[in-house]
């Protein structure tokens, strides 16, 4: 209702020439859909805390997925003045997977270099090892040190106590992507250096048993 109603009140508003109202009703839309994420989020870590998040495996093609990944996560890069780059190899047919989780970690990988990287690349990379699939996000952001990656999949933590004033987000969404992977049989990793960017990487099995 929230997010409905101000987006109907934010096109009234600029029809009849409100610019004053307008940029309000945009500032409460921005904040619905950021208590929304944040909603969600904890609502996925209960859930998984619980025991009770589980994997809807279906079989889909590959290059739709990141058509889809792609038209979602451009604008969002682009907003800092990035170039969103993807790599991919042609010999990927299908995937079985959860599809919807599948894309919330490659999003929240995406989102997450978009948000600490300016004027900058974002790269996602695709790399068929066997029976398994490598998606590693590489950004030329301000990357992190030795300390801030120790904390960086830990819930409820972001890199440093700026972080959020700074940049926003709840140190949510990359916590819950490394369970999620491991739900689905792989494993998330980082590899980051202070100014020069970070690479986030999930592998995980093309085929994933129920």
């Amino acid at each position: 209702a929230i997010l409905g109603y101000s987006e109907m009140l934010k096109d009234d508003a600029e029809d009849d020439g409100l610019d004053a109202y307008s940029e309000d009703l945009i500032k409460i839309n921005s904040s619905g859909e950021h208590l929304l994420t944040l909603v969600n989020d904890i609502l996925d870590l209960s859930k998984i805390e619980a025991g009770k998040m589980e994997l809807h495996i279906e079989e889909f093609e590959f290059e739709k997925h990141i058509k889809q990944i792609e038209a979602t996560a451009k604008p969002l890069v682009e907003k800092n003045e990035n170039n969103f780059v993807i790599e991919k190899p042609d010999n990927i047919g299908k995937l079985i997977n959860d599809q919807t989780k599948l894309r919330q970690i490659l999003f929240n990988m995406i989102s997450n270099a978009a948000k600490f990287t300016k004027k900058g690349t974002v790269t996602l990379g695709v790399t068929k090892y066997d029976e398994k699939v490598r998606f590693a996000v590489t950004d030329t952001g301000i990357g992190m040190n030795a300390e801030q990656l120790g904390k960086v999949f830990e819930e409820f933590t972001q890199a440093k106590s700026s972080t959020s004033k700074d940049y926003g987000g709840t140190g949510l969404g990359l916590p819950i992507s490394k369970k999620m992977t491991e739900m689905m049989g792989g494993v998330m990793e980082v590899e980051s250096q202070e100014g020069e960017g970070t690479t986030f990487s999930i592998v995980i099995p093309i085929m994933v048993e129920e």
